[in-house]
């Protein structure tokens, strides 16, 4: 899993030095999402299994609160580097069937903080390592409304709503992010 990460990381350093700007960094997640040739379709398919129970009304919030664990493991682990142990996630509501919000947990381990670290000594890249552990999580999960778009055959948009870092005593960060979601 470490190679992933390490492999992945620096693929979005490189593509973009891990800044938001201009959508670039969004952008380049949903194509690294899409180019996992063998995972992408699978993810779409287990949700599409599941989109007749939801599809009257079109109760797409529904859909994603039922099921959010095996989604969004899939999504971050699979189609993403993203540890499953240090994925969490907290909280589903589905307030109507177009809303939908969760709470992300993520802990970056110590090899994974340094491999950024390491990528931006490399790269001259400026920033501080928390912001970047922040949008990589973030801007992952934000990353996901293409494929619910394809379920869902409507604009659908996640935004966080807040965010927050905690170094620990062992080196390791823990990144929480509450995401909403809706149709838009």
């Amino acid at each position: 899993m470490s190679q992933r990460f390490k492999n992945f990381a620096a693929r979005v350093a490189k593509d973009n030095e891990f800044k938001p700007l201009k959508n670039q960094l969004l952008n380049y997640l949903k194509k690294e999402s899409q180019n996992k040739y063998k995972n992408y379709p699978r993810l779409i398919e287990l949700m599409k299994k599941y989109w007749p129970k939801y599809k009257e009304g079109s109760r797409i919030s529904y859909l994603l609160k039922d099921h959010y664990e095996e989604i969004f493991y899939f999504y971050l682990n699979t189609i993403f580097p993203f540890r499953k142990r240090g994925l969490s996630f907290l909280n589903p509501e589905a307030p109507t069937p177009v809303d939908f919000k969760l709470e992300y947990r993520y802990r970056y381990n110590s090899y994974e903080i340094q491999t950024i670290q390491k990528l931006m000594g490399e790269m001259n890249l400026e920033g501080k390592i928390e912001a970047i552990l922040k949008r990589l999580l973030i801007f992952a999960v934000s990353s996901f409304s293409p494929m619910i778009e394809e379920i869902f055959k409507r604009p659908f948009a996640f935004q966080f709503s807040s965010i927050d870092a905690h170094r620990l005593d062992n080196g390791e960060w823990d990144v929480i992010a509450i995401i909403s979601a809706r149709e838009q």
